[in-house]
């Protein structure tokens, strides 16, 4: 029969992208806009899914993504950080030792995963910042953060604002 593990079986895929963030991202930010469910979210949507296909298309035809295990692994692990961005990431549970990680890591991102994942939690904070209404409180506690006053001083620290005025400046564009 067509249906079953044959039809979907490695041998008869069609294009191979193997584990890549940015497709994740893209899908999770439709995900978002359909939740959304706003003015013009349709077209929108449709530019996602367009862009969506364009890189899968473009992965596919140019092979960049003949990965080695290594780089599945990374992958893995920065869809997993991105995933539990208000949480924190224990590297065993992709079955591999922190030192090895840390070290592989930061050879292919340029970043220590520590740094890698506060960007995540800086960009998340931006976004929630500007797209909720959740206090500078919730978002700090939601991102895992020790205090709201550590959260005050990270974020100015690394934008040069504090989470309100961003939060004042990003609604007024």
């Amino acid at each position: 029969t067509i249906v079953g593990d044959a039809f979907l079986s490695q041998e008869r895929q069609i294009l191979e992208v193997g584990i890549n963030e940015e497709l994740v991202s893209l899908f999770s930010r439709a995900l978002e806009v359909a939740e959304a469910d706003k003015i013009s979210a349709q077209q929108y949507l449709s530019g996602i899914v367009l862009h969506m296909i364009g890189m899968i298309l473009s992965i596919s035809k140019n092979k960049v993504f003949e990965m080695s295990d290594v780089d599945q692994k990374i992958e893995q692990a920065k869809i997993l950080m991105n995933e539990n961005v208000s949480g924190n990431i224990d590297p065993e549970e992709l079955n591999i030792s922190y030192s090895w990680f840390r070290r592989v890591f930061k050879e292919y991102t340029g970043y220590a995963p520590a740094k890698y994942f506060q960007e995540l939690k800086l960009r998340k904070a931006k976004q929630m910042l500007v797209g909720t209404s959740q206090s500078v409180k919730e978002i700090s506690f939601f991102l895992g953060f020790q205090s709201t006053e550590y959260f005050f001083s990270f974020f100015k620290k690394r934008t040069g604002l504090t989470p309100l005025e961003y939060r004042s400046f990003g609604r007024e564009e």
